[in-house]
């Protein structure tokens, strides 16, 4: 008997270290996001005051200017473009890809998926001036197809290796019994594999859709000023002598708006189990 308190008390400690810890990991995480805000929403001269103020009379006099002034609603539909296009591809490229390597077995499959997903690897520096020479023999510079294209190099191929791993967690008796049924095997692949794969699926598509929004490499060496997308266009606010960070804080929170949006419709599908479906 004389041990439950004891135990109660390590029990009561645990929770309280583990609602800290909690704590500490979403402030590390949000705070940014905030400053962003609270920033975007000051007036210049509220920013620079020491200590800074965590209460004031929020504006949105920096979103005006940066719409007025710049053309943020292009650079958002090149994003947009750009973004939308690099997923779709990526799918496209990806998704059967990692499919056939989960269902063909072959040598050497785990060492090609390997170095696939090496591709991923690759600082972005190494492969840029080759593919704007490529580009630019394409008659592609300048466009956002090129931007796609290159995005695509880098998320096809991680999403090859993810969704082989996933493929490969899904029973294939599930599909040889819908071919018994009379399905075909692609008829297999789209009505059993890829709605068992919703997860996965949802997974790639984030990470096409974010690395592509926020790239700034790519678009900066291979957009010209018709294509420049939002991260490019973040540049605009730097000056001659100053740099315009409250604008730059109102054209980053516009930025974070549509990403944000995107994981919430999407999320969902995350706690959604292939074994669930399977068993469904």
């Amino acid at each position: 008997m004389s041990l439950l308190p004891k135990y109660r008390f390590k029990s009561r400690l645990f929770w309280a270290l583990r609602i800290i810890a909690i704590i500490v990991i979403i402030s590390f995480v949000v705070l940014p996001i905030f400053w962003v805000a609270a920033t975007a929403l000051k007036q210049k001269i509220e920013m620079f005051k020491l200590p800074p103020q965590w209460f004031f009379k929020p504006t949105l006099i920096n979103f005006i200017y940066v719409f007025k002034t710049m053309p943020v609603i292009r650079w958002t539909m090149n994003s947009s473009l750009i973004s939308v296009g690099t997923l779709v591809l990526s799918l496209l490229l990806g998704v059967p890809a990692g499919y056939a390597f989960s269902r063909v077995k072959f040598k050497g499959k785990h060492i090609l998926l390997m170095f696939i997903l090496l591709t991923r690897a690759l600082p972005p520096v190494v492969i840029m001036l080759p593919f704007r020479v490529f580009m630019q023999a394409l008659g592609l510079f300048g466009t956002r197809t090129a931007v796609i294209l290159l995005d695509t190099v880098y998320n096809a191929a991680f999403t090859a290796w993810l969704m082989s791993g996933i493929f490969e967690s899904i029973p294939v008796d599930l599909e040889e019994a819908a071919i018994i049924d009379g399905c075909l095997p692609i008829g297999a692949f789209f009505r059993i594999a890829l709605p068992l794969s919703m997860p996965g699926l949802v997974t790639c598509a984030l990470f096409a859709f974010i690395f592509s929004w926020n790239d700034f490499l790519f678009a900066l060496t291979l957009t010209s000023p018709p294509t420049a997308t939002l991260p490019l266009g973040m540049l605009s606010t730097y000056g001659m002598l100053s740099v315009g960070w409250t604008y730059m804080a109102a054209m980053g929170l516009v930025a974070i708006v549509p990403v944000i949006l995107l994981s919430m419709l999407l999320q969902k599908y995350y706690v959604s189990g292939l074994t669930f479906g399977g068993v469904k």
